[in-house]
């Protein structure tokens, strides 16, 4: 009897000690074992014929260390409270969306007064679907005029308007309009130009774009000096000077220098548009468009004989690439001799002797040189007197105020006649030395 109920006793402490907890201790705890189906006995002894063995009982796998993808979905699980399970089906894809972008640049940059241009509009759609009836819109400056604008376009004003009704562009397309436009040539260096852009879709995002540049004065004047190839001394020489602004841009503060060649050189005859004096010409004339002209001519008395040579100049108060032109040389040769500081008679004495009174005051004239000559020397006959009238002490007589010829120099003529000259006088000599040596009496014998 004692060892049946020892073996009881055994069989109780065995089922107690399977249901009673473990008591807490120290060490850190192990982790739990797999629990089976709470359906199972808890006999292990005894089991229930129609559930399968234990080999047919399918014990999880080992799932192995976490791949990458593994531990992004359980991160994502935990933060979203969503299993790796729900993780693994694709969400719906978002609404799909058209973004639109403008830019637009000028070219050239900066651009010149009074030269072409283009003004680029650049439309680009950076979304995921199409963006449809797409309107362009540039507002150009005042300065600019507008040229041929592209065949989808129109203007108003300095407004101009390109795409539209029908005008789709697709996502990663882009679609770009040249507006050609020319700045005013008469802008000053400097100004500044303001062009801005927009963009807008029923279905897409819109955009603007603004663009600031400086315009740029650039003009290119030439400067061209005629002259002839030969001119009589004592003659006025005439000069012609021709300025032009080739552009593009409207030239400022222009300027034309011009300096006679050659020494004593006097300028004769000057322009309307050099009204200073003094030896050198200058011609302040202002501004000059683009293919403005301007000539005038002016003469100059040269003082020596020979080729003369100068130069004329021009300058310009802005930019200007091109300066070689800007200086321009003529020459002159002058031939015969120099003339006298004041050849030229007064016009009314010139206009007397080419009329019929001036003639024979002319004839009356060599009336009375011929009587000076046979004269006194030094005196003149005075007119309508018939004494000599002497000159004042150790004044010189002057010539004529219509006696336009110089003295000649000696000529084979002239040493003739003083070599006649010189014979009479010899001649009186021994007349006078003969009548001297006559005899007071002629009676007396010797």
């Amino acid at each position: 009897m004692g060892t049946p109920r020892f073996g009881a006793i055994t069989a109780l402490a065995a089922l107690a000690a399977t249901f009673w907890p473990a008591p807490v201790t120290a060490v850190a705890p192990r982790p739990p074992a797999p629990v089976a189906d709470d359906s199972r006995p808890l006999w292990p002894s005894v089991r229930d014929p129609r559930e399968p063995g234990p080999s047919s009982i399918r014990e999880p796998r080992h799932p192995g260390p976490p791949s990458a993808r593994d531990s992004r979905r359980a991160g994502e699980a935990g933060n979203s409270g969503r299993s790796a399970a729900d993780l693994a089906v694709p969400p719906p894809p978002p609404d799909r969306n058209a973004i639109l972008r403008v830019t637009d640049v000028l070219t050239p940059d900066p651009p010149i007064a009074g030269a072409a241009a283009v003004y680029a509009v650049t439309v680009t759609n950076t979304g995921d679907r199409d963006a449809d009836d797409v309107l362009v819109t540039g507002l150009l400056d005042q300065d600019l005029a507008l040229g041929l604008l592209p065949a989808d376009c129109s203007a108003t004003g300095h407004t101009v308007v390109c795409g539209g009704s029908g005008l789709t562009i697709a996502p990663g397309r882009e679609i770009t309009y040249e507006i050609p436009v020319t700045a005013g040539p008469e802008l000053p260096d400097g100004t500044n130009l303001t062009n801005r852009a927009y963009v807008t879709s029923p279905n897409a995002t819109a955009d603007e774009a603004q663009l600031i540049v400086q315009a740029r004065s650039v003009a290119e004047v030439e400067i061209v000096k005629h002259a002839p190839a030969t001119a009589p001394a004592g003659n006025h020489v005439a000069y012609r000077l021709t300025v032009v602004n080739h552009g593009p841009s409207q030239a400022v503060d222009v300027t034309v220098q011009d300096h006679p060649g050659g020494d004593g050189a006097t300028i004769g005859e000057r322009p309307a548009e050099c009204p200073a004096t003094g030896p050198a010409l200058i011609c302040p004339l202002g501004e000059l468009a683009p293919n403005e002209r301007r000539t005038f001519t002016y003469t100059v008395i040269p003082g020596i004989s020979g080729l003369i040579e100068s130069c004329a100049t021009v300058h310009t108060g802005g930019r200007e690439e091109n300066t070689a032109d800007n200086r321009s040389c003529a020459g002159t040769a002058v031939i015969g001799a120099a003339p006298s500081p004041d050849p030229t008679p007064p016009t009314g004495e010139i206009a007397e002797e080419e009329t019929g009174d001036g003639a024979a005051r002319g004839r009356e004239h060599h009336d009375r040189e011929e009587h000076k000559q046979a004269g006194p020397i030094g005196s003149e006959i005075a007119e309508g007197q018939g004494e000599p009238m002497a000159p004042a002490a150790g004044a010189e007589v002057p010539p004529p105020a219509h006696h336009r010829t110089q003295s000649l120099p000696l000529t084979g003529a002239s040493l003739w006649m003083l070599g006649l000259g010189v014979a009479v006088l010899l001649a009186i000599g021994l007349l006078v030395r003969s009548f001297s040596r006559r005899d007071p009496h002629p009676g007396r014998t010797r």
